[in-house]
């Protein structure tokens, strides 16, 4: 089994999530103006703090899919199928907890679900862009 490289993880990781940042921005602009328009929802009113907080998030979820599809490659091997697997994972961990959240009623499901379907494609986008580059 061969070793993480920490450093391509962290630089294509970096890659991976300014491309999140990119694709979730569109995502987000096209099917979360529900989610948005929701009573405290910081997100129809970003301030500076809210979005530079938000990219360093998105960047840290760019470097932690890197991280995964670097975890799994030994058993699947390189290439897009193993980032596909990667990002699927992610995205499915994370509409869990977005299901979870829905469920206790802080937002209503018909806001959240089309930004879940929406995540999927721009996540495994965003994941082969890092991949691409990441070699051990």
């Amino acid at each position: 089994m061969t070793k993480i490289k920490w450093s391509r993880v962290l630089t294509c990781g970096l890659l991976a999530g300014v491309v999140w940042i990119i694709l979730g921005s569109v995502v987000t602009a096209l099917l979360g103006r529900e989610f948005a328009a929701l009573p405290n929802n910081r997100l129809g009113r970003p301030t500076a703090g809210f979005i530079v907080l938000n990219a360093a998030l998105d960047l840290l979820e760019g470097i932690s899919i890197l991280w995964l599809y670097a975890a799994i490659r030994p058993r699947y091997g390189s290439g897009a199928k193993t980032a596909l697997i990667a990002a699927f994972a992610w995205w499915f961990v994370v509409t869990l907890g977005d299901a979870t959240w829905c469920s206790f009623g802080l937002f209503p499901p018909h806001t959240v679900i089309p930004l879940m379907a929406g995540t999927l494609p721009a996540l495994i986008l965003a994941t082969l862009a890092g991949a691409k580059f990441y070699k051990e």
